[in-house]
């Protein structure tokens, strides 16, 4: 199951754009309609190397959690050679078989700190209706604002999943219908 919320949610827009398809197209991507998914998510098209991929769009949040300019970057650099090998054969599935992946990576600060997060890979059509990009989101766990670092590199990979499209095995039900976190009980600190 995915945990962080922003991936959930995410996860759940990308099923509402495939519909019936194994994969929405990039044309029904609108990111004006997702303001607040927009600045974690990236698309990646594959490299010219084997399960080599590139960032063509990088979220601005997920550029500063990085604390680098992702665009036009190798996706894989910095990792080590069996995370490489491990993440880039699950993006390989994503784009040749079309299945959903989904990470808990780890970095490691220039200060010490240990930073997990959600990575979750979808498949999309590119505009040419052939190719098939990655669609994704970098989740950090915790709040970004509150970390002080200047750079942050790629330290492992805690766990990878991947699923087969169906929206029961996604979750779609929890995003759906998520339950509430909280109940209000009227009276204690009532104040009317």
């Amino acid at each position: 199951m995915v945990l962080h919320p922003g991936a959930r949610t995410l996860l759940g827009q990308w099923l509402a754009l495939r519909g019936d398809r194994p994969a929405p197209s990039r044309g029904d991507l609108d990111l004006r309609q997702m303001r607040r998914q927009a600045p974690w998510m990236f698309i990646l098209e594959p490299s010219g190397e084997a399960h080599g991929f590139t960032y063509r769009l990088a979220g601005t949040s997920l550029c500063a959690f990085l604390r680098k300019e992702m665009t036009g970057t190798n996706f894989l650099a910095g990792w080590g050679r069996f995370e490489r090998g491990a993440i880039g054969r699950a993006l390989a599935a994503v784009t040749s078989k079309l299945q959903p992946a989904h990470f808990r990576l780890r970095y490691l600060s220039d200060e010490g700190q240990r930073i997990g997060a959600d990575l979750l890979a979808l498949p999309m059509t590119a505009r040419d209706g052939n190719t098939v990009h990655v669609l994704g989101g970098l989740y950090p766990h915790g709040n970004p604002d509150i970390w002080s670092y200047d750079s942050l590199t790629p330290a492992d990979l805690a766990a990878v999943r991947l699923f087969d499209g169906k929206p029961e095995e996604l979750g779609a039900r929890s995003v759906a219908h998520a339950p509430r976190k909280f109940r209000l009980i009227s009276g204690g600190l009532d104040l009317t």
